[in-house]
């Protein structure tokens, strides 16, 4: 249901402004322009996947450059970290909750910020990452045809499609029902882990994944990758 929560979020943003993120996206001309783009495209979808998704459509039928593209992807995983503010918003009734929700939330701003302050100038310096990425796209262009979904969304997708329906495509109905979803499944999630975390699985977590830096970070990359989403995962 929370998962489920978090793309009926998606659903609802993509219905107030879609249309207009991709209209936006075409219009791109100067990098800090396209970075801002990025920002605001992704804020409107929720979704920095939706966001890069255009992009790499867009640098594939040629309306867009790949120059051009670089700064709207940066722009665009700025744009995903409000997601996980918002979940945080799910515990502000409850002060130690919501404090250390806040504290994780800002985690994943602040390095995607970071990490857009270095490298953004870098890259309009020597333009490092468009021949990077010309030079690794040759090594692969014999290849292609493969996909990967994202088995999460194979489930909650159409549900939150058919809920999308059942308020006639409305993004604001849709988006309060979307925020009442996400903060009633957040509050039983929370008292349900309360007591998970009471039991074993609350060591077992600190032995598997959390046992070393090293080990969650690969818990990290595991599961965005299998979910295909990093919102899902930092929420």
């Amino acid at each position: 249901f929370f998962i489920l929560s978090i793309q009926l979020l998606g659903v609802s943003f993509k219905l107030f402004g879609k249309g207009f993120a991709d209209n936006l996206i075409r219009t791109t001309s100067s990098p800090f322009t396209g970075l801002f783009i990025g920002i605001l495209a992704t804020s409107l979808t929720q979704s920095s996947s939706t966001t890069t998704s255009i992009v790499v459509g867009l640098v594939a039928s040629g309306v867009l450059s790949l120059h051009n593209a670089i700064p709207i992807v940066m722009g665009a995983n700025i744009g995903t970290t409000i997601t996980s503010i918002i979940v945080s918003l799910g515990h502000i009734n409850r002060k130690l909750e919501f404090q250390r929700a806040f504290a994780a939330s800002l985690v994943h701003d602040n390095f995607n910020l970071l990490s857009v302050m270095i490298l953004f100038p870098l890259n309009l310096w020597t333009n490092y990452l468009e021949r990077m990425s010309t030079y690794v796209s040759g090594l692969v262009k014999s290849s292609g045809g493969m996909t990967f979904g994202s088995p999460l969304k194979m489930v909650t997708a159409p549900v939150a499609s058919a809920i999308a329906e059942l308020f006639h495509n409305n993004g604001l109905i849709t988006l309060i029902f979307a925020m009442f979803f996400l903060f009633l499944s957040l509050r039983y999630m929370v008292v349900y882990m309360k007591a998970l975390i009471m039991d074993r699985a609350g060591t077992a977590f600190d032995q598997i994944f959390f046992k070393t830096p090293y080990h969650a970070l690969f818990f990290g990359m595991m599961l965005t990758a299998l979910i295909q989403s990093s919102s899902v995962t930092t929420s």
